[in-house]
């Protein structure tokens, strides 16, 4: 009994000590939560900005310090360029006392003229760099990508929390690095939130200008080739299309302006199908939804019965027209965001094997694609 007890007393002991050699303590790492990517100044180069909290700057609540040198940041930024990803990174890491941790990661920004080069690099570094979590976001800059760390954060600490917050809440598209290379190793396309950036009109209470972000459309890729851009109404529909939309608030109008009504779509799906037919496969996308109204003006004060049906023609002709137009676009574009592909081989494999070489150019000029919509008014809010 004497031997047992002292061999518990020995584990727990073994528990309470340090960090083994092989492991790196807490504070001896940056833990990198943006990584930013662009285009370098010389060709074949890439530079890449990364951008991570200082918690010498934070108190023990998280909040920032209300004392300390420099500007007053709770965050830093580093710029590289080098021929490669992972030489820009190492070149980083030359000039910071802690070792770079990359388990954090929140979110990948791409510059505009990166991806309009292509991002094969990229996805070749993600698929080989074991620290990096499937979890991160991939967004694009409608610039350079470096110049979105300069935003403002408002309710957030660092301006990566701000963008992986854009992925998170699913305002449009939430597209990880997970999603990236199923798309790129299944020969079919993702998109990404294509980012909005501009200068606010008030300054800081230290007279400094300030930024924002938001979301201005989406950025289409197949494989990884940019094949184009989509508008803020078009790259909705196609993020409600994917099962990427959580919250969508429309507005429509009738009676030639004199009536009209917002809703907001509570709860928001989609599903696609395929018919096999003796002229080829037909897709059909059916986008659902129950919408709660939030604003209604009716100058004929018309029963709820007839405002529902009025408002869900109305929505119905609005979403699938939005939803149509960025099919089509993305069809120009030979990108297949909807990853009908796929749907294609589950469901006729034989097919699929006869034009799967040529599936860009088949989705591009043959595809047959069709829409369809199923609303449902579920409230009126108290006063009707």
């Amino acid at each position: 009994m004497r031997i047992l007890k002292i061999g518990v007393i020995v584990i727990l002991l073994l528990n309470v000590t340090g960090c083994r050699s092989s492991k790196v303590e807490l504070d001896e790492l940056t833990f990198v939560y943006g990584v930013f990517i662009d285009k370098g100044k010389e060709a074949g180069t890439v530079e890449i900005t990364i951008n991570a909290p200082l918690p010498n700057r934070l108190n023990s609540t998280g909040q920032p310090a209300s004392s300390g040198g420099g500007d007053g940041n709770t965050y830093s930024t580093v710029s590289k360029t080098a021929q490669t990803i992972p030489d820009a990174m190492l070149l980083i890491q030359k000039d910071l006392t802690r070792q770079l941790s990359l388990s954090q990661l929140k979110v990948i920004v791409l510059g505009k003229a990166y991806a309009e080069q292509g991002i094969s690099e990229l996805l070749l570094w993600i698929e080989r760099e074991p620290s990096l979590p499937l979890g991160t976001y991939v967004m694009a800059s409608p610039g350079s990508a470096k110049e979105m760390i300069t935003l403002t954060p408002i309710y957030e600490q660092l301006p990566s929390d701000v963008l992986k917050n854009f992925g998170s809440e699913k305002y449009m598209f939430s597209t990880t690095i997970k999603d990236c290379l199923f798309a790129e190793a299944s020969g079919v396309g993702f998109a990404i939130n294509n980012l909005s950036f501009g200068k606010k009109e008030e300054t800081s209470n230290e007279g400094k200008s300030q930024y924002w972000a938001g979301i201005q459309g989406a950025m289409l890729f197949q494989k990884d080739k940019m094949k184009g851009t989509l508008k803020f109404k078009e790259g909705r529909a196609l993020a409600w299309a994917s099962g990427r939309l959580k919250l969508a608030v429309y507005s429509v109008d009738w009676d030639e302006g004199q009536s009209a009504a917002s809703v907001v779509f509570v709860s928001t799906k989609s599903s696609k199908k395929i018919n096999l037919t003796d002229k080829g496969p037909v897709f059909t996308v059916k986008l659902k939804g129950k919408a709660s109204v939030i604003y209604l003006r009716d100058s004929k004060n018309r029963d709820q019965e007839e405002l529902s049906h009025i408002i869900t023609e109305r929505l119905s002709d609005k979403v699938t027209s939005n939803l149509t137009e960025a099919i089509r676009y993305s069809q120009e574009a030979g990108a297949d965001i909807l990853k009908l592909g796929l749907l294609l081989e589950w469901n006729d494999p034989k097919q699929w094997k006869q034009l799967k070489e040529r599936w860009e150019d088949y989705y591009a000029h043959e595809a047959d694609i069709k829409v369809k919509t199923d609303f449902r008014i579920v409230d009126y809010g108290t006063a009707k």
